[in-house]
């Protein structure tokens, strides 16, 4: 059986997986990422046509890996978010304008993502594709009085057989239902909502203006988000049978009729859907963001509910913090990128890593969690408070700002790589262009 040593070894290949291969470009240490779906096959999850909303945080990263042009080409700025209760009179608009910012972020699909992330991943990494992670057991060092883990040893399945991929740090961001971190005996605490989001893309008889919609019911919260072509995207949030029977057996009359119920006509007339998926929702949080020689991130180490756009957000400032934490100082090897000295699966830089991320976690998942509590509880003085926050958030400034800083994935201390860029290093930047 061929044995190959890497530094870090990425279980997935997907948005997060990738993203970090790319910020560890540069960095010294030789990456490999293991990945069981086919880049060009149609039903490769991370790369699909749903839409994400991207926080400007996640721009900046993304304009750091030098991928940015390739994904705003295909993006769609958002200029205002639009907040209402259905049923009731309170509203807020928060507008890129007002708030001095060129868009309170985008809308991509999926699949521009990937078309962005793929040639660049294959530059950056060794990859294993299709493969997956068999087992993972500590590589011990040593002697007996002073053991210590050294490594992961990795078994990988692939198209030729068995490999073993050697790795002074694994790094698991291969979704929530993560076999490899359950490989690891890292388990996870899980909070079912009760509801599923169906997905689909719509056309309308209005443009959509760059505005974004999120609106809330009490069956859930219904998000219409701006896209290309004037087409806008669907997130409705219902219980789970109830999404079940309005994906799979309303016909598009129906569907949209009850849509329009649910969402009003500040777009005119919803005149046409297109497929429709359905996802089940739950917050799932793993027990651990970091074990023996080991990483945990993305929706492996927390899926978040969809509301307010929020999880592949915090997943890329989980990247960017990682990518820091192992000595990747630039992103681009052109400007001062050192080999690491750093050993990527040191304990102490592990914790530290893992302490760090926890406030974000939390302030990422109360900000979620609390929006969908406040919205589904119909107990009349609860209404009464939560539309007059709507409407005091609407004409009191300093408070809105504070809402748009958790939106917008800058409130707390934000990863360096998800900053804008210094005068000094922009200076540079440009020198070597």
């Amino acid at each position: 059986m061929k044995t190959m040593d890497f530094d870090v070894l990425i279980a997935g290949g997907g948005l997060v997986g990738a993203s970090l291969a790319l910020a560890l470009r540069g960095s010294g240490l030789q990456v490999a990422v293991v990945e069981p779906v086919p880049a060009e096959a149609t039903q490769q999850p991370s790369f699909d046509d749903r839409q994400t909303a991207l926080a400007p945080t996640s721009r900046r990263f993304f304009e750091r890996l030098g991928v940015w042009d390739a994904i705003e080409s295909g993006a769609t700025p958002i200029r205002q978010i639009h907040v209402s209760d259905r049923g009731h009179g309170g509203f807020t608009r928060l507008r890129a304008e007002e708030e001095g910012l060129p868009a309170l972020g985008h809308v991509a699909p999926n699949r521009v993502l990937g078309d962005a992330l793929r040639p660049a991943l294959a530059e950056a990494a060794t990859l294993f594709c299709p493969a997956e992670i068999l087992d993972t057991h500590v590589l011990m060092d040593g002697a007996e009085a002073d053991v210590r883990p050294m490594g992961r040893k990795v078994r990988v399945g692939t198209e030729a057989g068995e490999t073993t991929l050697n790795t002074r740090l694994l790094v698991v961001a291969d979704g929530m239902h993560s076999a490899t971190r359950e490989a690891l005996g890292v388990g996870t605490h899980a909070r079912d909502y009760g509801q599923s989001a169906i997905i689909a893309n719509l056309r309308t008889e209005r443009p959509h203006g760059g505005v974004a919609y999120e609106r809330f019911t009490p069956d859930g919260p219904l998000a219409l988000l701006p896209s290309r072509d004037e087409t806008v995207s669907l997130v409705w949030t219902l219980p789970h049978d109830e999404a079940e029977t309005a994906a799979q057996t309303w016909d598009d009359v129906t569907f949209l009729a009850e849509l329009q119920a649910a969402f009003g006509w500040r777009l005119g007339r919803l005149e046409s859907v297109g497929s429709r998926s359905v996802y089940p929702l739950a917050a799932v949080t793993a027990e651990a963001f970091a074990t023996e020689r080991a990483v945990i991130l993305g929706n492996a180490a927390h899926a978040l509910h969809p509301v307010a756009g929020q999880g592949l957000n915090l997943a890329l400032r989980d990247v960017a913090a990682l990518a820091e934490a192992l000595g990747a100082v630039s992103v681009d090897p052109r400007v001062d990128a050192p080999a690491s000295a750093i050993d990527p699966g040191d304990p102490e830089v592990l914790n530290h890593y893992a302490q760090a991320r926890q406030s974000d976690y939390r302030r990422t998942f109360t900000f979620t969690d609390g929006l969908v509590r406040l919205f589904s509880n119909e107990c009349l003085p609860l209404v009464a408070a939560r539309n007059l926050g709507l409407t005091a958030l609407d004409l009191f400034p300093p408070a809105r700002r504070y809402l748009l800083k958790q939106a917008t994935g800058a409130a707390g201390n934000v990863p360096t790589l998800c900053q804008s860029p210094s005068p000094s290093m922009e200076r540079r930047e440009n020198e070597h262009e």
